[in-house]
């Protein structure tokens, strides 16, 4: 079962751009303000005039995912991605979400709690 969730925080670096299934993404990474751990975020096209930098606050919510994995010293880490179907900057006047939900994109199912991260 797919996990939605609606996370807030700060941008910790300047977004990247980068290609997934054909199509220009932006990751941009946060650090949450419920529990100050590092999120990655995708940024799809359908945001894409939502403007971002290092330091804005945002708030997004999406299909959430975690991976094992190892950071730079080796050491077992934990990381936490969400794949952004809306995507909102408080630090700027300017915001976006996506059309209406999709059979791809879906919605929260019926029911379903959003988590603040």
């Amino acid at each position: 079962m797919d996990e939605y969730i609606t996370v807030a925080g700060i941008v910790q670096f300047d977004p990247r751009q980068r290609q997934a299934g054909g199509k220009d993404v932006r990751d941009v990474a946060i650090r949450s303000l419920a529990n100050h751990k590092m999120i990655s975020i995708t940024v799809w096209p359908e945001n894409a005039n939502v403007p971002v930098k290092k330091g804005d606050f945002i708030v997004a919510d999406g299909k959430f995912s975690q991976s094992p994995g190892q950071n730079k010293n080796g050491e077992q880490q934990t990381y936490y991605n969400l794949s952004a179907i809306t995507f909102l900057n408080f630090s700027n006047t300017t915001s976006a979400s996506p059309p209406k939900a999709t059979a791809d994109t879906g919605a929260a199912p019926a029911g379903s709690d959003d988590l603040w991260f």
